[in-house]
């Protein structure tokens, strides 16, 4: 019967054994340089929708860690005092955490503080599709995040119910990489770009 408990217990062990973990930080090391490359092509946003903010990619981070938790336990280096190696693993856990804790709890922005001046504006990266709707009077205004890029799938559906009504709205197309250009027009604005 103890044969069967250990055959069980290596069973649920190896996707977080040593070999496993060198697996993940490969998959990591690639993923990420594959992210690199998209982003220098497509932009930004299509490098966090197809990587950074994928599922799968959270999937690879969270066998990672589970990982790295797992070699301290099995290998006990609490108790064979191999500080070096639990000072690294125990390293890798809360950047991996704070990474999360960011990622789920967190926002990224951009606050312009001109010297001398102060600021309480901040800029957020976040995209967020904003409508307005007029019913019986009565003004609603929507702010839905979406992250739209020049790769992946960009449409979005959603339904709201609006006193007794309900709206459906759904993104029919979308540029994905606009550009402001200037063009002469007789009844235009006089313009300099600098």
């Amino acid at each position: 019967m103890a044969k069967k408990g250990n055959t069980i217990k290596k069973l649920l062990l190896k996707p977080f054994n040593s070999t496993a973990a060198g697996l993940y930080l490969l998959l990591l090391a690639v993923s990420i340089g594959v992210a690199t490359f998209i982003e220098n092509d497509f932009g930004t946003n299509a490098a966090q929708k197809l990587i950074y903010k994928s599922t799968w990619f959270e999937v690879l981070l969270v066998l990672f860690s589970i990982t790295l938790v797992v070699n301290i336990i099995q290998y006990r280096f609490v108790q064979t005092k191999k500080w070096a190696l639990l000072i690294f693993h125990s390293a890798m856990i809360i950047i991996l955490a704070g990474a999360a804790h960011t990622r789920y709890f967190g926002f990224e922005g951009v606050m312009h503080i001109r010297e001398g001046n102060s600021s309480d504006v901040i800029y957020s990266s976040d995209s967020y599709l904003n409508y307005q709707v007029k019913y019986k009077g009565q003004n609603y205004l929507f702010h839905e995040p979406v992250l739209f890029a020049s790769v992946g799938d960009n449409s979005m559906e959603k339904s709201y119910l609006i006193d007794d009504r309900e709206l459906k709205v759904n993104v029919l197309s979308v540029v994905p990489k606009p550009t402001y250009k200037l063009e002469e027009n007789e009844n235009g604005v006089p313009t300099i770009k600098v």
